[in-house]
């Protein structure tokens, strides 16, 4: 019986967590730190204690993080039922990593300020990945929520622990507050416990014949590495505090030892088995740009600033308009000009909120109208724009059209892309777009927003998608008349980009029939799959690329914020559309010399558009019709594929397809035919399913229906 393909579920995820007891000022540094050592390879993001209980975050999971603050808080909300999922995960091979209180918490006992009532904590602790206990302050004099007992404490690393790592520092300083030291550590080896490093200074807490600050503990088939200091701090990122005595030289001597700090923190990283970049590639985190271009085909410039200058919201000045978010979280001043020649002396009013310069115009802006510089060229993209609509004008020059055109020989006028705005470095442009309807609702089915790199870019439910430079990213505003809803359902919409994708991809370069040999799948209901390059002796699938749909309403249309992914040029952090590229070719008999050049984003872009206004238009007019069905089902990865539906006590179901008419997953209950091995006869019970926006894996967590 044939079966669904492999598919290669990357550990990517690097979780913090973010429940009651870790302080802001933890999370910020320890997120931070962790961006800028794993953020081009690992999605880092926030993980609450109902989401750790309930979700099945363990499967995609490289790292558990626990900053510092106060650990009652933490058992009070994950004694039992959240620890219990803690263990299991580690113990199968997960990594956990907990700062002062995150270490406290990961020890078998706590004792913490025994000689205050006060603030006297001691008890054990349920994970137990430390066999010991971990006692503090290790330096007196700390207060909750205050500095007055911070330090900069001086650190000694045992680098004999880090064989195979990057190689850390001897010594260095580490911001500390109210960390712990672990007691007995070193007559603890046969528990699988290391010394990572000890304190090179007098601590006031009995600690036995060492003073380690940072341990390292093997848990089955896991890992876990705990601290009394926070190495995750950078002292460039401490805030002043004048009233404090000697907090001056704190800052100072902590940020002396940032490179020292992050070399360390990289190596227990790597101890905990994260693959970190080149040391070159340590970077600050990125700040999101501040000024952006949107680029008018054309003669559709006036058309846009017609639209923009409506705005009901919008407050109109000689050559500009502003324009609030409606949440008053932004601030956008859009400019227009015929010549490029814009302002460079540019001193906008000062506003308690992100304000962003939009120059709209007929004309690429010119140099030091970005403040990075651009890394997208305009020309390319428009060119490519051409090429395609002047090719798909065509009848019958493309395969993939010809069942759609033999069926309807309609052609629509395409126009999607004549409005494409730009920005180096933002947050996410799904999020952007989808939170300011003001603007968004006097935008044209086709507006793009794309930009070089996400800080900030979303996925499924809690997902976060790494989006590092040569990631192709994209958000397109499409009206959807509400009249057409109840035919035209927006859970199509996924399935039309999902088939413009693979489409686009194939049909990168009509002359050279590498491309259309790429081995590429869509995984329902929203991701895009190739074929691993790295493992070319089995037939295993990668993810390369996601579909993000946000909608609104604004009468007459649904406003849908389609938001593409896909790792094109950057080998980090899966595998990319170059990777699969060169590997065809050489498959295929080229080489090197003979390899067809790497992906352009700007053309590949123009493709996805040409191809998804297509199938668009074709929906809108025919529905998902038989022809879009079968193009589907060319692509996708689970024809009879074999899945477990857990809320109906285990059973297994085939899938068959999607329905036609809401695009929901048909399954149909099998059982083992008894003649066959892993053979399976269907019972004719048949299960509707769909994804509950689960962050972490869609398989778990179907939303189930019986038909």
């Amino acid at each position: 019986m044939a079966t669904a393909p492999k598919t290669d579920q990357r550990v990517l995820n690097v979780l913090v967590y973010a429940g009651a007891g870790v302080t802001p000022e933890s999370s910020r540094q320890c997120t931070e730190s962790l961006k800028c050592l794993v953020g081009s390879n690992y999605a880092v993001s926030q993980i609450t204690a109902h989401t750790l209980i309930t979700e099945p975050w363990p499967s995609t999971c490289s790292l558990l993080v626990f900053p510092g603050g106060a650990d009652l808080p933490f058992c009070r909300d994950l004694n039992g039922p959240g620890n219990r999922v803690i263990i299991d995960y580690v113990r199968k091979g997960g990594a956990y990593l907990g700062f002062c209180a995150g270490g406290y918490y990961g020890s078998a006992e706590c004792c913490f300020e025994l000689d205050d009532p006060k603030y006297d904590v001691k008890g054990p602790r349920e994970l137990a990945f430390f066999p010991g206990t971990c006692g503090g302050p290790a330096f007196k004099g700390f207060h909750y929520h205050r500095e007055v007992g911070a330090r900069a404490a001086k650190i000694s690393v045992r680098k004999e622990a880090f064989s195979g790592a990057q190689a850390p520092p001897d010594v260095f300083k580490s911001y500390y507050n109210g960390g712990g030291v672990f007691i007995d550590a070193d007559e603890m080896e046969s528990n699988g416990v290391e010394i990572l490093a000890d304190y090179a200074e007098d601590i006031d807490f009995p600690s036995g014949k060492t003073q380690a600050a940072v341990v390292f503990c093997k848990v089955g088939q896991g890992r876990a590495i705990l601290t009394g200091p926070h190495p995750e701090f950078s002292g460039a990122s401490l805030k002043p505090h004048a009233s404090i005595p000697g907090y001056d030289k704190l800052i100072e001597e902590v940020t002396v030892d940032e490179s020292a700090r992050l070399e360390f923190l990289a190596a227990c990283l790597s101890k905990l088995g994260l693959s970190l970049p080149s040391k070159e590639a340590w970077s600050d985190i990125p700040r999101p740009t501040t000024m952006w271009n949107i680029y008018c085909q054309r003669g559709h410039f006036l058309s846009l600033v017609n639209r923009l200058s409506g705005q009901s919201h919008a407050v109109r000045t000689d050559g500009s308009i502003w324009l609030e978010n409606k949440f008053g979280l932004d601030m956008f001043h859009l400019e227009w000009t015929t010549d490029g020649s814009w302002s460079t002396n540019y001193d906008p009013p000062k506003f308690d909120k992100p304000t962003y310069r939009i120059n709209v115009g007929s004309k690429v802006a010119g140099q030091g109208v970005d403040e990075s510089g651009t890394h997208f060229d305009y020309d390319i993209f428009f060119a490519s724009l051409d090429e395609f609509r002047t090719l798909e004008s065509r009848r019958a020059v493309s395969t993939w059209k010809q069942a759609l055109r033999n069926y309807d020989p309609w052609f629509p006028k395409l126009s999607w892309g004549n409005h494409l705005m730009y920005g180096e470095t933002i947050t996410s442009t799904n999020t952007l777009l989808s939170s300011n309807p003001h603007l968004v609702s006097r935008l044209e089915s086709g507006f793009t927003f794309t930009a070089t790199r996400q800080v900030a870019g979303r996925g499924r439910g809690t997902n976060v998608w790494v989006s590092p430079p040569g990631c192709l990213i994209m958000s397109t505003v499409i009206n959807h008349a509400a009249s057409v809803m109840p035919t035209r359902p927006l859970a199509f919409v996924n399935y039309l980009a999902a088939i413009a994708i693979v489409e686009a991809i194939k049909g990168y370069d009509h002359a050279n029939d590498v491309y259309q040999k790429l081995d590429v799948k869509i995984k329902w209901p929203n991701d895009i799959y190739v074929r691993d390059p790295s493992k070319p002796n089995e037939p295993a699938y990668v993810k390369v690329g996601g579909i993000l749909a946000h909608c609104s309403y604004n009468a007459p249309n649904y406003q849908i914020i389609l938001g593409i992914g896909i790792n094109t040029n950057n080998a980090q952090p899966t595998t990319s559309l170059d990777a699969l590229l060169n590997w065809t070719a050489s498959l295929l008999g080229g080489s090197d010399k003979t390899s067809p050049p790497p992906f352009q984003i700007e053309r590949l872009m123009a493709r996805i558009l040409t191809c998804l206004e297509i199938l668009y238009d074709h929906f809108l007019r025919k529905g998902f019709s038989d022809e879009l069905e079968a193009l589907y089902y060319k692509h996708w990865l689970h024809t009879k594929q074999i899945v477990t539906l857990e809320d109906e006590d285990g059973v297994k179901a085939r899938v068959l397809g999607i329905t036609k008419d809401q695009g929901l997953l048909v399954a149909e209950e099998v059982m083992e035919d008894g003649i066959e091995l892993n053979s399976w006869k269907g019972t004719g019970t048949l299960f509707q399913l769909q994804s509950d926006e689960n962050g972490f894996d869609y398989w778990k967590g179907l939303i189930k229906r019986k038909v």
